[in-house]
């Protein structure tokens, strides 16, 4: 079922000196099994906003609704554990969610949280680590002796363990070198292909272009656009707030040069490289 933000505000430190609006009256449904980007500037509301998804933040005012769960001012939901196992949030700093000795305890905390029993939660631990691409002898490792991108891939593995219907993560190729970043973009999109709904909040628009199906633009607390990525960067109906991402604007340049055919179809280098081949083939 859908995502819905029912003219949802949020405030941090309401009623004192530090009082801030983070969120002002989001009214937005999320496309179900889509793979939605949210992008802005720092402090435009993208991770207050993904919060509110599994209710680690309840709305001020409005009302949030996930698979017919209801989220409102002061009002935990009773089902709050079913609602975190439906929607799993993967924090950009994953050191914020590994706290066991070993990363076998900490990826079968989830299941066995959800009343799996020990044997379950460890096929489930395995099954996990395996999608995210580490060995099973990392079982028996602690966390806290990975690198960054281990230690990533660990905590993306404690939720999938739980096996959600919507992925969420927060700048989830923040600090990886570019190999680390494609191939964690390749398993959220064979995740996304298997039928998850992936919301990622980022800074990189070339992984807007390239990934996503839907582009939420949030700007000082507000969703200024909701579009899809072609409608976003080539067909835009107001001035964005953010940077074309490289490859259109090198698109656009390619096309100003005579490359032929509809800019949309191209994702990456490697898809316009063929388009450009084929046409100098042709002119020959």
């Amino acid at each position: 079922m859908a995502i819905i933000f029912n003219h949802v505000y949020h405030t941090y430190a309401q009623k004192t000196p530090f009082q801030a609006e983070a969120l002002q009256d989001v009214h937005i449904t999320l496309v179900d099994h889509s793979f939605t980007a949210i992008i802005g500037h720092t402090g435009s509301g993208k991770s207050t906003l993904i919060q509110h998804i599994n209710a680690l933040l309840l709305p001020t005012q409005g009302m949030v609704s996930v698979n017919g769960i209801v989220m409102q001012p002061k009002h935990m939901p009773k089902q709050v554990k079913t609602l975190r196992q439906y929607a799993g949030v993967v924090f950009q700093f994953p050191e914020y969610q590994l706290f066991e000795e070993t990363v076998e305890q900490d990826i079968m905390f989830g299941p066995l949280n959800m009343g799996l029993s020990k044997k379950e939660a460890l096929e489930a631990a395995k099954m996990a680590l395996s999608q995210v691409g580490l060995d099973p002898k990392f079982l028996s490792r602690s966390p806290f002796e990975l690198s960054g991108g281990e230690r990533r891939r660990v905590a993306i593995a404690g939720i999938l363990a739980m096996n959600p219907k919507v992925l969420i993560l927060d700048e989830p190729t923040a600090g990886l070198d570019p190999e680390g970043a494609q191939v964690m973009m390749a398993l959220f999109t064979q995740l996304h292909q298997q039928g998850m709904t992936i919301i990622f909040v980022t800074h990189d628009m070339d992984l807007v272009w390239k990934h996503a199906t839907h582009v939420m633009v949030m700007d000082q607390g507000r969703v200024s656009q909701y579009a899809t990525p072609i409608e976003l960067f080539l067909n835009p109906k107001q001035t964005l707030t953010v940077e074309n991402p490289k490859m259109v604007d090198f698109l656009i340049a390619c096309q100003q040069a005579g490359m032929p055919g509809e800019l949309a179809s191209v994702q990456d280098l490697d898809t316009l490289m063929k388009r450009w081949e084929a046409h100098h083939k042709e002119k020959r």
